[in-house]
């Protein structure tokens, strides 16, 4: 069975990844970017708290929403560890529909590129109907600058003595035309040597334009928007879009 975040690769993902992990100066940009917001923030694909558990010791007041059964678990015991709650939401993002509306809206790390483009438009617009008046959405976007079509990769990352699991990683194409890269991934459980459990994934990411960007924003009811790349400060393939609504 194909799966974007299972059992394996979110175990994966919080090895790799764990809270507090910042990922080419993520967290510290958002933390700062969001400093002094009183109200409510959402953080859309929130998976395991790696981001959201910061943001909340900084005093924030954070919600989460993610598609993955298995992410959100992990971000409840992350919280539980760190002594904190928030409210999280199991949710598809081309539907949302939450309880409140928010003073900011975040979707870091590339993590919007993962979403359907066919549903991009519904996805902006309940983004904008989940803001209040002058709330904002800050949302990253990654192009496939480092994407080499038919290579693949292999690597073992080691849980404990007895325990690790392998990832094969292969990147399957690079669609020009429909601006997408898709690549399959196999998590392979070893326990004592022996694969004890598989998981394939078939991971697809978008990249969109930067006027390509600001036409769908437009579309989706917002007025006023700007863009910076590499959190400012390095050269890195993130392009994060700042738009405001009125």
């Amino acid at each position: 069975m194909f799966k974007e975040y299972g059992e394996l690769s979110t175990i994966l993902y919080e090895y790799t990844k764990p809270v507090g992990f910042s990922i080419d100066g993520d967290i510290e940009y958002y933390t700062e970017q969001l400093k002094g917001t009183s109200g409510r923030i959402l953080e859309a694909g929130v998976g395991t708290g790696r981001m959201l558990i910061p943001l909340l010791k900084s005093g924030l007041t954070v919600n989460g929403v993610d598609i993955s059964n298995e992410m959100l678990a992990q971000c409840k015991i992350n919280m539980e560890k760190h002594g904190i709650s928030a409210e999280l939401y199991k949710q598809d993002l081309t539907v949302l529909s939450l309880p409140y509306t928010y003073d900011a809206i975040i979707m870091p790390t590339g993590s919007f590129c993962l979403l359907p483009k066919s549903k991009v438009r519904n996805i902006l617009t309940g983004f904008y109907n989940h803001l209040n008046a002058g709330g904002r959405l800050i949302v990253d976007l990654e192009m496939p600058h480092s994407f080499r079509e038919g290579e693949t990769t292999v690597n073992n990352f080691p849980l404990s003595d007895s325990t690790s699991i392998t990832l094969t990683s292969f990147n399957e194409k690079i669609d020009w035309l429909t601006q997408k890269t898709s690549y399959i991934n196999k998590y392979e459980l070893l326990e004592n040597g022996e694969v004890t459990k598989t998981e394939m994934s078939d991971f697809v990411l978008y990249w969109y334009g930067i006027i390509e960007f600001e036409m769908l924003l437009t579309l989706s009811g917002f007025e006023r928007f700007e863009y910076e790349t590499g959190y400012g400060i390095n050269q890195s393939q993130i392009i994060t879009f700042k738009a405001i609504k009125y």
